[in-house]
């Protein structure tokens, strides 16, 4: 198959849109921004002081744990993107906790 130039064009189009995009929002390449930042807060708040801030530091280290199991099934069965778009990530952690209550 021969790719014209105007289709090799097209896609660096894309992908250049996409890596701007990348980088001007955090929420797309961090599906733990939320839970970040409520850590990043609690211990600020608290000087710092990791004890008082467990609970929101174990969900954040739960949602790396869920995320990183999404991220690697996906490169797995070659689904792209391999982090889930923000809008994809509710219905996944839907089904994910549907399937862990049968």
């Amino acid at each position: 198959m021969i790719m014209s130039t105007s289709n090799i064009s097209d896609k660096k189009v894309v992908v250049s849109e996409l890596r701007e995009k990348l980088t001007q929002d955090p929420n797309l390449i961090n599906p733990c921004l939320e839970e970040y930042n409520f850590t990043a807060k609690c211990l600020e708040k608290n000087k710092y002081d990791y004890n008082k801030c467990l609970l929101y530091v174990e969900n954040y280290k739960v949602c790396k744990k869920f995320w990183a199991k999404i991220i690697n099934y996906r490169k797995i069965k070659n689904i792209k993107p391999y982090i889930p778009l923000p809008e994809e990530r509710q219905k996944i952690k839907a089904e994910y906790l549907q399937s862990q209550n049968k």
